[in-house]
């Protein structure tokens, strides 16, 4: 039995290239090596970069990936694992008959704790025990349930993802992404007791309803020794298989400190020519190829020191100096490849032109963006290094220079010329009246004058 225990944590998404192929305003990297996939999602949990994707948002049929889903519903609506039991009901059983889904061989009736229920479904990838789940988590209604697990997809961010059934079998409304079943299969491993049971190979089911004992075995074959596909750094997850969808799989890898989440759908099950694959399952035999090449060429390193003083700025009003180092303010490491020159990384700040005194030291004053291959890679803040104090009569001269230099400035002047041109224009239309006004008096009363006399 296998077991491990995880902590998924995000610190940022930020993607850099090996071989750059731009997707969804990200950089990815591409495998030296034909990934037969019909559609990937590889992520480093460590750091939450997406190093390689193909088809991310491609519809495709999810198979028994289906049922990472239904774990999650059932966990997140059961108090109490092993206290809480659930039965294969006649119309269960009906709707299970007959459709070739794999099972978990419980009969008619027989009845286990949730937990153990939850062991069948995800490791023997049991069709029967997926719908026991949903009708004991939706009241006796297998649809109420399957509404259950489309809200916590819509819940998870997922936009491409619709679920018709809770075990999986082909329906062509049960559809997911790559990028979506990555989202859902990250958020399963948060939870303990979903990691606990992915990460087992075999486990014993105890019936409650008769003496029986019936040991479930994983489907994930990576995570047997004794198999031909055996990989050690592997943990979990789950593993599908419809004519419709081809092999599925997603699964966690662990191996030196990095840790990767792999979303496989559509892997075909023969060559182009129709020729059988080797190995057979060769959804396996992709995910190790993929595993390997990610720990073989990437590793978690340093783009930028905390401390660095890479800018000089101009400092104002001050007497005591005219310009300013500045330094970053914390170190930036993410996932690079092993080869890259880190001198191929542009360091672009983001600043003011000049500083203002008085300037308090430790003061953020911009960001400095790294850019690798055309996309930033991150940015990290710039703050100042030393206190440098306020010249006054530096500071009032300022003042007027920007006060001369202001635009309120500018329209106050502009304002008050037209303001003046217009009162003296009225001033002079005023006193041309009064002229006329005075001349066509004097000539009224000289014409009377004139009339008496």
């Amino acid at each position: 039995m296998k077991k491990m225990s995880f902590l998924l944590s995000v610190v940022m998404i930020l993607t850099l290239a090996l071989s750059p192929v731009t997707a969804y305003g990200q950089t990815t990297y591409t495998p030296d090596f034909e990934v037969r996939a019909e559609a990937v999602y590889m992520k480093n949990l460590d750091t939450g970069q997406v190093i390689y994707e193909k088809n991310p948002d491609q519809r495709m049929y999810p198979a028994s990936l289906t049922k990472i889903m239904t774990a999650i519903v059932t966990l997140e609506n059961v108090e109490d694992l092993d206290g809480e039991t659930a039965y294969l009901k006649l119309y269960l059983q009906d709707m299970i008959y007959g459709t070739g889904s794999s099972t978990g061989g419980f009969y008619l009736n027989d009845e286990a704790s949730i937990r153990d229920i939850l062991y069948a479904t995800l490791l023997q990838s049991a069709g029967e025990c997926a719908l026991m789940l949903a009708d004991y988590v939706g009241d006796g209604s297998v649809d109420h349930f399957v509404d259950m697990m489309n809200d916590k997809a819509a819940e998870l961010g997922c936009t491409g993802t619709h679920f018709a059934n809770p075990h999986g079998l082909f329906d062509e409304n049960n559809y997911t992404t790559a990028r979506d079943m990555a989202i859902i299969s990250e958020y399963a491993m948060s939870i303990p007791e979903f990691a606990e049971i992915v990460g087992t190979y075999t486990h014993p089911v105890q019936l409650l309803n008769r003496d029986a004992t019936l040991n479930e075995l994983s489907t994930n074959s990576m995570l047997s020794p004794s198999s031909q596909y055996y990989y050690a750094p592997v943990y979990g997850i789950k593993t599908g298989t419809l004519p419709e969808s081809g092999r599925c799989l997603s699964t966690i890898a662990k191996y030196n400190g990095y840790t990767y989440l792999l979303i496989l759908l559509g892997v075909p099950e023969t060559e182009a020519d129709g020729s059988a694959t080797d190995p057979a399952i060769y959804s396996f035999y992709e995910a190790k190829r993929l595993f390997q090449w990610a720990f073989n060429n990437f590793s978690v390193r340093t783009a930028v020191e905390k401390g660095e003083q890479l800018l000089e700025i101009d400092v104002k009003y001050s007497f005591q100096t005219d310009f300013m180092m500045l330094e970053t303010d914390r170190q930036f490491t993410t996932l690079m490849p092993n080869d890259l020159d880190l001198s191929s990384i542009q360091y672009i700040p983001d600043v003011p032109d000049y500083l203002e005194a008085p300037i308090t030291k430790g003061t953020q004053v911009g960001e400095l963006s790294m850019v690798l291959a055309g996309e930033e890679i991150g940015r990290v803040p710039l703050i100042t290094t030393q206190n440098v104090s306020a010249s006054q009569i530096l500071t009032f001269f300022g003042w007027l220079d920007n006060a001369i230099h202001s635009y309120w400035l500018k329209f106050l002047i502009v304002f008050t010329v037209l303001l003046v041109g217009l009162y003296t224009l009225l001033l002079i239309r005023l006193n041309n009246l009064k002229k006329r006004k005075g001349k066509y008096s004097s000539y009224r009363e000289k014409r009377n004058r004139d009339h008496y006399l």
